[in-house]
């Protein structure tokens, strides 16, 4: 099944998606980014649009009054087209256009998705220590869309729930949003709504018939030839342009069908529908909607039938054909179902099928995405009750689509590449309508699943959203699955520790750490009983933990953790692998962050190599590795082995990243401190300052990398004797520092003892003193007596000390005490002693 999904990915990795929201004319240039709007309008079936001036015109003058505009109507009535056909009639108004299909997947992730992707932009998950929701981040987005000197125009499309709509709508006036939905009563003090109705004779004379008409073609007489009959199968529909549009595929497919004909075969479903007396909660429209399609269904082929109610597992919106032919066929090869022969498909009988479905009109191609397809919502209704009502086959195909799908899911990496998020974006529509279909049987009957495989489904969709910084997407569905899991297994099990390490992962990447550690230690002591021996889950664990107590600046207890993780890792794997290269640079760091740096370098370089072995083009854990083992070499005054990595690693991300984004930022600001270490100031300062505005433009509020590249700019400008401007950076960064950090940290001892060397080049050695002892008692406490940053300190106060009491005679004598920073110690202390015997 995995070699399968490669052959798939490799067919689909090429796909083109000029559907989708292009951004116009992004630039970077040395992290300095111009956006412009995207304008993007769905390329529908306008052909057949036909009506529904008054309407259009209504919601344009409610628009430009700047009100959130609802169109409201049933199922099939054309709300979609009809805001279709408004974008593109009135597109000329607009700076920009969005559009998000509220049905096809979370709001909320398409929307976030929608910034990451067409703008670049890296969406920030905390303002100072205080995780961001949700809402706040949709909230920076829209702030973040870019200005335009005419409205953005915004669609939601298919919205069903109102409250989640409040939550996400821009609130700029800059904004104008149109919504579709068949809610109805909506609070007027929010959204204004117009009612889309059916195309009656009575407010739209002869459009239905218009619509028919066009639907079969110009050269087709027969509604010439039999109005009254036509007129009549429009009222047995009860003018809904979706019925309309089925009984008309349904009439091109039999050119020679009388439309009187037509509309007995209309009559008599209905009343048979009736006579069966379900409460299928439609209206009369809807019936007549139903009515057409089950005389379409009876015309299908058997093979057309079954991929129909294959189709209905699919989530509507969008259907990768190469997904259902890969799913159908297992990429080429017949399924072989030996009690069900009528499932034995081969790719050229399902393209024939797919071929009877579109001409039926049952199934649209989306236009503009190759092998894209969508099913309307009423219709994908209709195709779930005939699934429901085919007995095992039903089972049969259910189990054919989940097992492909879970084996997607087990695809989907720990950390993505932006080709991976486009390529598995379409994809997570499809395995989070699976998702929630395993989690309500589950709950349901548990015993009646796949108990071992659903785990993968619900994981699969939170490593997707995690991956992309977005946690609070990910957080249910990892909860999820640790609840279930909780209830199904009350004994140790893997998938049990697998869903606590899961859990686990989430929060430390939200800095959460007093709830991941127990979740941690739970997984490691589960998979100590469940394995006696090596195993990669046990390692797996070790390493979590271990990058937790890192995180918390616990290195002790890490050492431990990743040395064992390392060792494990080294007897299970004997060739490359992901994991032996994440352990060999996990270990590293925690060696440079002690000051050891021989075997940091070591590991650093073994990481490396083995990465460049893994991944054949660029990734982010190459990039990462070039960039630390730069890190090591410029530590120790290597320069010229530093900066081709460093140079190697900032081209690798430029080409990863599309914007903005952290690793791009930390890249420009690691390349600036190697020039800034060789003197190269006129080279360092345009790349600090570019990784100063990224970052500044990533987090609006207090962060860590924010500090530390004002603190690197202030470095910059002292070492060239720009001191106003490096004292204002230096204080600024501080303060951001002791914001963010409570109690001792080596970031705020660093920002004390560069403030104080400043003070210190000044001849400020009263302001310096203090801020020197604050920084070595702080790193004393932090990293020990003989860490290299703690012996740097105190050399640094001990040299004050020096100075300071040296300066004293030198003013009485010269009137100024820094000249002392330019003559060699030894002369100054000589000097010193013949200025004081003078007295």
């Amino acid at each position: 099944m995995a070699e399968d999904f490669r052959n798939f990915t490799d067919k689909t990795s090429g796909f083109a998606h000029p559907g989708d929201q292009v951004n116009i004319g992004t630039q970077i240039h040395l992290g300095q980014k111009r956006l412009l709007p995207t304008k993007f309008i769905p390329d529908r079936s306008s052909v057949h649009f036909v009506g529904r001036e008054q309407e259009l015109a209504i919601v344009h003058q409610e628009l430009q009054q700047g009100n959130y505009v609802a169109v409201v109507g049933m199922e099939g009535v054309g709300k979609t087209e009809l805001v279709t056909q408004y974008a593109r009639q009135y597109e000329h108004v607009y700076g920009g256009i969005a559009w998000f299909n509220a049905r096809k997947t979370n709001l909320t992730a398409e929307i976030l998705q929608f910034f990451r992707l067409q703008f670049g932009l890296e969406i920030p998950q905390e303002s100072g220590r205080r995780l961001l929701s949700l809402n706040e981040q949709v909230a920076w987005c829209w702030s973040k869309y870019p200005e335009s000197f005419s409205p953005i125009l915004i669609i939601f499309d298919n919205i069903t729930d109102l409250a989640n709509l409040r939550e996400v709508v821009p609130t700029e006036k800059r904004f104008r949003v149109l919504v579709t939905t068949k809610l109805r009563y909506l609070d007027p003090h929010f959204i204004q709504e117009i009612s889309l109705n059916v195309l009656s004779p009575q407010k739209e004379p002869g459009k239905a018939l218009e619509l028919l008409q066009k639907l079969l073609g110009e050269q087709d007489r027969r509604i010439a030839h039999e109005p009254e009959a036509a007129a009549a199968i429009c009222e047995c529909l009860r003018y809904l342009p979706l019925g309309i549009e089925l009984v008309a595929g349904y009439l091109v497919q039999n050119p020679e069908l009388s439309l009187n004909i037509m509309f007995r075969r209309l009559q008599n479903q209905k009343l048979a529908d009736a006579a069966l007396q379900k409460q299928d909660n439609l209206s009369s429209s809807q019936r007549g909607v139903k009515a057409a399609f089950a005389l379409t269904w009876s015309e299908l082929d058997p093979l057309a039938q079954q991929l129909g109610k294959l189709l209905s597992l699919f989530s509507p919106q969008l259907i990768l054909w190469d997904l259902v032919v890969w799913i159908a066929t297992r990429d080429g090869e017949p399924a072989k179902q030996e009690q069900h022969k009528q499932l034995s498909w081969s790719e050229e009988e399902l393209n024939k099928a797919k071929k009877q479905l579109g001409d039926r009109n049952l199934l649209r191609q989306v236009k503009h995405r190759e092998k894209c397809y969508e099913i309307h919502s009423l219709l994908r209704l209709f195709l779930q009750e005939q699934l429901a009502a085919s007995g095992e086959i039903k089972l049969v195909l259910e189990k054919i689509f989940a097992n492909h799908a879970i084996a997607i899911a087990k695809t989907i990496p720990d950390s993505l590449t932006l080709k991976d998020v486009k390529f598995f974006r379409d994809i997570i529509p499809q395995l989070e309508d699976l998702g929630r279909r395993l989690i309500a049987e589950i709950k349901e009957t548990p015993a009646s699943t796949l108990v071992d495989e659903f785990t993968c489904v619900l994981v699969g969709i939170g490593k997707f959203y995690k991956a992309q910084g977005l946690y609070k997407l990910a957080e249910p569905w990892y909860e999820e699955c640790l609840q279930i899991c909780q209830a199904l297994f009350t004994n140790d099990h893997p998938d049990l520790a697998q869903s606590l390490n899961g859990l686990a992962e989430l929060y430390r990447s939200q800095r959460r750490y007093t709830k991941a550690e127990p979740l941690y230690i739970e997984a490691l002591v589960m998979r100590n009983r469940l394995y006696a021996g090596d195993h990669p889950d046990v390692a797996q664990s070790l390493n979590g933990l271990a990058r937790l107590y890192k995180s918390q600046r616990r290195y002790t207890e890490a050492e431990p953790l990743y040395t064992e993780a390392l060792a494990m890792r080294k007897r299970l794997y004997e060739d490359d692998h992901l994991d032996l290269a994440q352990s060999l640079h996990s270990l590293a760091s925690i060696y440079k962050i002690k000051g050891r740096y021989a075997e940091a370098e070591c590991l650093y370089t073994e990481a490396l190599t083995m990465r460049k072995r893994l991944y054949e083009d660029d990734h982010p854990d190459t990039a990462q590795s070039l960039n630390s083992l730069a890190s090591i070499y410029k530590i120790q005054g290597r320069y010229t082995e530093a900066e081709p990595l460093y140079t190697k690693a900032l081209a690798m991300r430029k080409r990863l990243c599309e914007g903005d984004n952290p690793d791009l930022a930390q890249s420009l600001n690691n390349l600036a401190l190697l020039y800034n270490s060789q003197g190269r100031y006129s080279e360092a300062e345009p790349l600090y300052i570019a990784a100063l505005a990224m970052r500044k433009r990533l987090y609006e509020d207090d962060h860590p990398d924010v500090a530390q590249s004002l603190n690197n700019l202030a470095s910059l400008y002292n070492s060239q004797g720009r001191y106003a401007e490096a004292e204002l950076l230096f204080r600024e960064a501080l303060e951001m520092r002791k914001h963010l950090y409570e109690g001792d940290n080596p970031d705020i001892a660093t920002s004390l003892n560069n403030l104080a060397s400043l003070y210190r080049s000044q001849g400020r050695y009263t302001e310096a003193k203090p801020l020197l002892q604050e920084a070595l008692v702080m790193c004393e406490r932090l990293l020990g007596d003989h860490h290299p940053w703690t012996v740097r300190i105190r050399e640094n106060l001990t040299i004050l000390q020096r100075h300071s009491t040296s300066a004293s005679v030198w003013i009485r004598w010269l009137g100024c005490g820094r000249i002392l920073f330019s003559l060699p110690w030894s002369l100054v202390k000589r000097l010193t002693l013949i200025f004081r015997r003078l007295g």
